[in-house]
């Protein structure tokens, strides 16, 4: 038999001419897609994760340190771990945002911002579109809608 190979991501094993065969490829574990050799290739490499904001979709964080998500589970939701490098002498961590653009492309990327429709009324911005039914004007429907809130039922 050939030589065995170790996913590190989900721990599975399997052999590289298995691999070669099935999918022409030994650096792509089968079961999570992960890339095998990532630990194997950088040592020095820390584990590196990506957190998302509960309450902010379009905020994340980039930590060396795990956080307990089982005490901070309320504010943050994990996103990626993945291998970088650790932080340079000056204390910044592009190298591991560089090599997170590779898993999530659009990592710190800023959003843009969609203007939120509100009721004039009570601020809320659960709204729906109703069509109109008719136009008191002519008497025939009309392809007109109406933004009617969900919570104060008003039209605007």
């Amino acid at each position: 038999m050939g030589e065995n190979i170790k996913c590190s991501e989900c721990g599975s094993s399997y052999d590289k001419m298995f691999l070669l065969g099935k999918q022409g490829n030994t650096d792509i574990c089968p079961m999570c897609g992960a890339d095998v050799m990532a630990g194997e290739e950088h040592p020095d490499w820390i584990t590196w994760y990506y957190y998302g904001f509960k309450d902010d979709n379009s905020s994340q964080l980039l930590h060396d340190k795990p956080i307990d998500l089982e005490k901070r589970g309320d504010v943050y939701y994990l996103i990626k771990e993945f291998q970088a490098p650790p932080r340079d002498e000056n204390g910044n961590c592009d190298a591991a945002k560089k090599e997170l653009k590779k898993y999530v492309p659009d990592a710190f990327t800023e959003s843009k911002s969609v203007p939120k429709v509100q009721c004039p009324y009570c601020f809320s911005t659960e709204i729906q579109m109703v069509p109109k039914k008719f136009s008191l004007l002519t008497g025939f429907a009309t392809n007109g809608y109406n933004r009617v809130c969900i919570r104060c039922q008003r039209k605007f």
